[in-house]
């Protein structure tokens, strides 16, 4: 006995559908199961292709901003760093030594330096896993699954 499927919204143009009763040969079931299979694995690697295209575009352009504004943030930082190491160099020389103040004032910038360098770093990307053609691969296998098991019924 043939079964409907009523949650089938979209039947490739190729499809027929058979009034109740009606029976096909095995053979042109599973010739047409084929020509489907094969539609459907194609446009599957289509929406991977894109989707994966789309989410490298992404992560390009994420990758540009961050790396463009680390330099750009590091430039001002090392400039302005450098200002202020003469600065505070000289107000500490009043105080102790230069060598001193020279050696403190280093230290204090060059560890703020780290840590701003260590941020840079630590930046998630979107993973490029194209996460929707998998699942869309899932129920399509799960779908052709189920239509073949009811097909031999």
């Amino acid at each position: 006995m043939r079964q409907e499927f009523s949650n089938v919204t979209n039947i490739p143009s190729g499809a027929r559908r058979l009034p109740p009763g009606d029976e096909r040969p095995m053979s042109e079931i599973v010739a047409e199961l084929w020509e489907n299979t094969e539609l459907l694995v194609r446009k599957e690697l289509e929406l991977a292709i894109t989707e994966i295209e789309r989410k490298a575009d992404r992560l390009k352009d994420e990758v540009k901003r961050d790396v463009m504004l680390a330099a750009i943030g590091g430039a001002i930082a090392y400039a302005g760093g450098l200002a202020l190491v003469a600065a505070a160099v000289l107000l500490l020389s009043k105080a102790v030594d230069p060598w001193i103040s020279a050696l403190i004032v280093g230290g204090i910038l060059s560890a703020g330096g780290y840590a701003m360098l260590n941020r840079a770093k630590h930046v998630d990307y979107e993973p490029l896993t194209p996460t929707q053609t998998t699942q869309s691969v899932k129920r399509s296998a799960q779908t052709i699954k189920e239509a073949v098991h009811d097909a031999t019924r």
